[in-house]
């Protein structure tokens, strides 16, 4: 039987185009991981150090393979308003920036750690998208990460703070979820390395990463209840291998719930989640509720700039606790109305709705599977966001930057559904416009840009943080260095830039460090809280160290001395107000001894 005409003539050009979509979205992926390692690399050269909680992250993985090894992640602010400290589930990013940070040091190492592993998610997400749907769907899928690289800005893209880390990684969780719902089973395994990731380094995944699974694998279940005998067969490896990585990544926090001393952590966060801790008094919060609830899912999904780099910093602001007829309420003045924001929501609802049903009557099966994975994702993502507790800190968007990243998925399922519905020549001119669209986004990240999210909003204390470091190292290896100090995190603020690179400049260098305050404690490892030196009076005798900036900076008080010093602002120092700071590290040698101390 001869073949028809139509099929000789349109395979070759059916080919032909996949050859050069292929080519696209890897060219693409080129250009997107080529704007991360110039972020990294540049920022490098300027003087990137680990701040505030950055440099927590830097010493915990200095301290991977060690008597300090980490089971846990980095303590989590949720403990403000829950009575009982917890920490991060697991300790998975400290090992992961563990050897360049051994390797080139705090700064070079964290930056060229967390590149590679935004270049390796860039990558995971092409080749799942094209495994997934083809090279179509992986062209569109490189235009969204060069959107979500473009959101995050070029300083964000070395930046190891956990709710920066994990947009790329929860975009590349959201991919895997579709292709497992889909029924491409063979991604079980990478989809529970990448959930484990991501749900270990920051709490505020608690929640949509074990739902989302459960929805996949419960999908992949269904599709298979009226096939013959062996439907399973298909499973078995990938569910195997599945297994065993969620063992292997999960060994830690089960290793320290069952057998660390004290409460373990997982038993903490399930305290702290249902009836609260007593280990502390917890600040005064209140769930986020419907109406703020509403205004804060309309501002990132419904209203513009959408999930775009202009509304990382501002879609949701600041906010502080008023005083109202019946107590305190928020006030976020900064935030979209009710109005707007539901009117908002409606019309992206509809649209996703009528996407969806376009898909489903033309038999789109793959993105019917990407459209259920949206709604799961965004029903948990509105759950969460209304039930979320609001403490002293106000609204705080980084405990919900998955929000940025649902919305880029519900973009990209939109665009796939109008690419599908288009026919020769007018897909191909459409393709064409959004490889031009994504090169345009890659070079508009190639500027730097910093949103002022975590730590890196302090960046302006650089240089004082950098001199501190360079004199405490030369101190260190001094004959009058202490061997062991106690170190006080009273007296400079909460969430301050300077204690942190100190204590881990000292740990560094060889100067072993205590603490006496429990939270603190989870912070730079059990080991280091002062009942592991022998007793309260051993504690009291070791070296203190304690840091100052602003005024206090400048006054030596009796018998102290001061380490490190560097000359800047010499005005009070308020966390609030942060800008190139005189600060100052001071050591008591003798802190039992009459008229010395803190001051």
């Amino acid at each position: 039987m001869t073949a028809s005409p139509h099929v000789e003539t349109s395979t070759p050009t059916v080919e032909g185009d996949d050859r050069r979509i292929t080519m696209g979205w890897r060219l693409l992926a080129l250009a997107n991981s080529l704007v991360i390692a110039l972020s990294a690399l540049r920022g490098v050269g300027r003087g990137y150090t680990p701040l505030g909680d950055n440099a927590l992250i830097e010493l915990r993985g200095r301290d991977v393979l060690t008597e300090n090894h980490p089971l846990l992640g980095t303590w989590s602010s949720a403990s403000i308003s829950s009575g009982i400290d917890v920490n991060h589930p697991g300790p998975l990013l400290f090992e992961l920036v563990a050897l360049p940070v051994k390797l080139f040091g705090g700064g070079a190492g964290i930056a060229v750690a967390i590149a590679l592993l935004n270049i390796s998610v860039v990558w995971l997400v092409g080749w799942l998208t094209a495994r997934t749907g083809g090279p179509r769907a992986a062209l569109v899928a490189q235009v969204i990460t060069a959107g979500l690289v473009w959101t995050l800005g070029s300083e964000l893209l070395y930046d190891p703070w956990q709710p920066n880390v994990l947009v790329l990684p929860f975009w590349l969780f959201l991919c895997c979820i579709w292709a497992v719902a889909a029924d491409i089973v063979v991604v079980l395994p990478l989809t529970v390395g990448v959930g484990t990731f991501v749900m270990q380094t920051h709490l505020g995944y608690l929640f949509i990463v074990p739902i989302l699974f459960t929805f996949a694998f419960a999908s992949v279940l269904l599709r298979r209840r009226t096939l013959e005998l062996g439907r399973f067969d298909d499973l078995r490896r990938p569910v195997m291998l599945s297994l065993v990585v969620a063992v292997v990544l999960w060994a830690q926090p089960l290793w320290e719930q069952l057998f660390a001393p004290g409460r373990g952590n997982i038993g903490r966060i399930i305290v702290a989640g249902t009836v609260g801790g007593d280990d502390f008094e917890p600040v005064e919060s209140s769930a986020t509720g419907l109406t703020i609830g509403l205004r804060m899912l309309g501002s990132v999904w419904a209203l513009p700039p959408w999930w775009g780099r202009p509304g990382f910093d501002s879609a949701i602001p600041p906010s502080t606790w008023v005083d109202g007829p019946d107590g305190q309420v928020l006030s976020a003045p900064g935030l979209r109305s009710l109005v707007a924001a539901v009117v908002g929501l409606l019309v992206v609802a509809t649209v996703v709705a009528l996407a969806w049903r376009h898909a489903r009557r033309q038999g789109e099966r793959l993105l019917e599977a990407g459209f259920v994975t949206l709604a799961v994702a965004a029903s948990v993502a509105v759950v969460t966001v209304i039930i979320t507790p609001v403490d002293i800190l106000g609204l705080s968007p980084h405990k919900v930057r998955w929000l940025w990243v649902i919305g880029a998925f519900a973009t990209y399922l939109l665009i796939m559904v109008v690419i599908a519905g288009l026919g020769g020549r007018n897909r191909s001119r459409a393709l064409a416009v959004l490889g031009g669209l994504g090169v345009v986004l890659v070079v508009a990240t190639v500027p730097t840009h910093a949103n002022d999210s975590g730590p890196l909003s302090l960046r302006a204390t650089y240089p004082s943080v950098v001199e501190l470091r360079d004199q405490l190292g030369e101190f260190a290896t001094g004959e009058t260095a202490p061997a062991a100090v106690r170190f006080d995190i009273e007296g400079i603020g909460f969430a301050e830039p300077y204690t942190t690179p100190v204590i881990a400049e000292l740990l560094r260098n060889g100067i072993e460090l205590f603490v006496d305050h429990p939270a603190m404690s989870r912070q730079v490892g059990p080991g280091r809280l002062v009942a592991a030196v022998g007793g309260d009076a051993d504690a009291d005798a070791l070296p203190l160290v304690y840091v100052r900036a602003g005024q206090e900076a400048l006054e030596i008080p009796a018998g102290a001395e001061r380490i490190a010093f560097h000359d800047g602002d010499r005005s009070a120092f308020s966390p609030d107000d942060v800008t190139d700071r005189a600060v100052a590290v001071f050591l008591v040698r003798n802190p039992l001894a009459a008229g010395t101390g803190l001051p």
